[in-house]
């Protein structure tokens, strides 16, 4: 019988997994408060005595964008459990499917992102070809959340990337 002695984990091990956890913890916090600032975006504004509201929900775009977040964060959160307590026991097995995981959910938030924008695009400045016109400069309120909720998902995919 041979002794065999497990391998201390060296600074770059440690360092690889500190930055992993970190990252994990950016992409988890930002994937959450995106889909926390869409889930409460909404504005009602009266014009000739009308009543007309905004709501995410309105537009299967951003209803998309808000459950992908919603999705990647809790994802997110099981990978940064098992990455964060189960630590002792990764292997390059695991390694590569926390970037199969990774990508998935980067892929998710991304066409979410990207649906989103085209119509957050049209709301910003319309379209006069289609005669949609800008909301924008009505509902002013709803605009800023969803371009910040839009930036925070962007945040979540350079960490998820």
């Amino acid at each position: 019988e041979a002794n065999v002695r497990a391998k201390a984990p060296n600074k770059t091990d440690k360092f690889v997994l500190a930055t992993q956890i970190c990252l994990r913890i950016a992409a988890t916090a930002t994937a959450m408060a995106a889909a926390w600032v869409i889930f409460t975006a909404n504005q009602t504004v009266e014009v000739l005595g009308m009543s007309f509201d905004a709501r995410y929900s309105y537009s299967p775009a951003f209803k998309f964008f808000a459950y992908a977040n919603a999705i990647a964060f809790g994802f997110s959160l099981m990978s940064l459990f098992f990455m964060f307590f189960a630590h002792h026991a990764l292997t390059a097995t695991i390694y590569f499917f926390f970037f199969l995981h990774d990508l998935m959910m980067m892929s998710l938030v991304l066409s979410g992102l990207a649906a989103g924008t085209a119509i957050g695009m049209v709301a910003r400045d319309g379209n006069g070809h289609t005669g949609w016109i800008k909301i924008c400069d009505r509902f002013e309120k709803f605009c800023d959340k969803v371009t910040v909720s839009m930036a925070l998902s962007y945040v979540a995919v350079v960490c998820l990337l």
